[in-house]
């Protein structure tokens, strides 16, 4: 059967917002009908707009500049709102929304992340489903453990993450079905008063795109990959250069380092500069020649909730990943086959990584179970059809099969 599907979204799907991108994408292919209303602040990605509607998608783009976002964040400083959710306020987007539910009949509407919660209002009688994605709570939580912040930013940061703790839920409440990307966030938002069922929809990867090749990794090299400019990969990759690379030094004196991806802080790449064998890159137009040419994929996150859409990215090129704790909980099962090397300490990861840049074999035989792992349990079209089963779900409470 197919759907009439309203996409509501604080930014505009793309490669680089890969689950609403893929979500669309797959479902479109699937013969549903896409609506997306998007806000978008600066440039509002033409590019990615153009691919969306050569899919055959509607799109509107409702101008949100980031002068008025953060004009609304210093407004929400004194009231029970979030700056999470003040950040992405728009009487825009919510009469469009109004408008379009008015004038065109949906089976559904599709609302992405706590930023876009607010606008459940706007959808009147349409039965809708909130992706949160993660739970930010449990993020910015993590967030307040971590030093240097300063005496004001851990008193923001704590202020923040009270609010979340009642906003988060209530906010969700107003939907009909929940969906995030792993069981430990699904359990998280129960935890805070989200009813159940919360559904785990994870995260997939496009296989086609992110395949292994011909490349013959270079000896002794990792590769990091991620949005740089955002705080919990900036920790991550301090956490290499200061802690996990000295160790691994000892063991491999010619180990190398790649940090791939856009907006390095300028403190970051100079504390590159004074470790040998560490290279930043900045954002880069194809992720694949770095992940292919590093014999191992490192994922040492401290800070995060989710899937680690790098892991998985490495996984489907044919790279064994050494990751922590936390970015193995959303994927378990990958570690009982082999694709994943658990570590949580600096010498844990020293170790792990010169285990596997030792043993070439080795590495390449968990390069091959990382790949078998992501096509087995990361497939972006099983995801778009368990969300198809979340939609009907929603649509039964509604009265509205």
């Amino acid at each position: 059967m197919s759907l009439r599907i309203l996409f509501v979204l604080p930014y505009v799907p793309s490669r680089i917002r890969v689950r609403p991108y893929q979500f669309i994408r797959h479902l479109a292919q699937a013969g549903h009908t896409i609506t997306v209303a998007a806000l978008a602040d600066g440039q509002p990605g033409l590019e990615a707009v153009d691919e969306l509607r050569e899919m055959g998608v509607t799109v509107h783009v409702v101008p949100h500049s980031r002068a008025r976002a953060a004009a609304q964040c210093l407004l929400a400083l004194p009231t029970p709102t979030p700056l999470w959710a003040a950040y992405c306020r728009s009487q825009a987007m919510a009469r469009l929304l109004r408008k379009l539910v008015a004038e065109q009949t949906f089976d559904v509407a599709h609302v992405e992340h706590l930023r876009a919660a607010h606008f459940a209002p706007a959808l009147r009688e349409v039965p809708t489903v909130f992706d949160a994605v993660d739970c930010i709570t449990a993020l910015r939580r993590q967030m307040l453990d971590q030093p240097g912040s300063g005496r004001v930013g851990r008193l923001l940061a704590y202020e923040e993450w009270v609010k979340l703790r009642r906003y988060e839920p209530r906010a969700y409440r107003a939907y009909a079905r929940v969906a995030v990307t792993s069981p430990h966030d699904a359990e998280a938002l129960i935890n805070l008063g989200v009813p159940k069922p919360v559904r785990v929809i994870p995260n997939g990867v496009d296989l086609d795109y992110f395949c292994p090749d011909a490349t013959e990794p270079e000896e002794d090299t990792l590769v990091f990959s991620g949005k740089m400019g955002y705080h919990a990969n900036d920790d991550a990759a301090r956490f290499l250069i200061t802690e996990v690379m000295p160790r691994l030094r000892k063991r491999r004196p010619g180990v190398r380092l790649t940090i791939v991806g856009s907006g390095p802080t300028p403190a970051l790449r100079a504390l590159a500069e004074q470790e040998p064998g560490v290279t930043v890159t900045g954002f880069v137009e194809d992720l694949r020649p770095y992940l292919r040419g590093a014999r191992v994929a490192v994922c040492p996150m401290r800070i995060g909730v989710g899937i680690q859409n790098k892991a998985l990215e490495a996984m489907a090129v044919g790279r064994p990943v050494v990751c922590t704790s936390l970015v193995r909980r959303a994927m378990a099962c990958a570690e009982k086959t082999g694709a994943l090397r658990l570590a949580d300490t600096p010498d844990d990861f020293a170790r792990e990584c010169a285990s596997l840049l030792e043993r070439p074999d080795e590495a390449e035989q968990a390069g091959r179970a990382a790949r078998r792992y992501v096509e087995e349990y990361h497939r972006w079209a099983h995801a778009a059809q368990i969300l198809v089963d979340v939609y009907q779900e929603a649509r039964c409470q509604t009265g509205r099969l």
